[in-house]
């Protein structure tokens, strides 16, 4: 997923690299608790309004650039997150965040499948849609994101009432 953000690469870099910021940008992160900050080694965790929770770590950190994030704990990881911020001009920018999944070698293949479709498939894509619209949000008006202020995700928004 991709989007334009106008502020400076320098400036948007700033923003995501602050400790805790998730709670101010992302429509589905109800918290976050910062282990160890900034650079290589940083851990923090994100709890959703669905009650999922995952633990981040911080495997590489291009300063200025962006990170690369492991979700869950070695030897379970479940996905490794690419953020990149790659300058259009000097008072725009492009952030990326790329999704690619981890699976054990050892995995049946109608497993991984099932794992595919139900965690990266169509609500994953909307997930990453409501995050980078939640950053654009917050960095160019300076006002935090709402919950579910990009619509409703069937996997990290609170479960609806029947």
């Amino acid at each position: 997923m991709a989007i334009s953000v106008r502020v400076s690469a320098a400036d948007l870099w700033h923003r995501l690299t602050q400790p805790g910021y998730l709670k101010l940008c992302h429509p589905f992160c109800a918290s976050t608790e910062v282990e160890r900050w900034p650079g290589e080694g940083a851990r923090d965790s994100i709890t959703y309004y669905s009650g999922r929770r995952y633990r981040r770590h911080f495997v590489r950190w291009i300063e200025g650039e962006g990170y690369d994030i492991e979700l869950g704990d070695a030897p379970n990881q479940t996905a490794r997150v690419s953020w990149r911020i790659m300058p259009q001009g000097d008072a725009q920018c492009r952030l990326t965040i790329e999704v690619v999944p981890l699976f054990p070698d050892d995995m049946p293949e109608a497993r991984r499948q099932m794992i595919l479709e139900r965690e990266f498939g169509a609500d994953l894509a909307h997930y990453l849609d409501g995050v980078v619209q939640g950053i654009r949000h917050w960095v160019e008006t300076g006002t935090p994101v709402a919950e579910d202020q990009f619509g409703w995700n069937p996997l990290y928004s609170r479960p609806k009432a029947s």
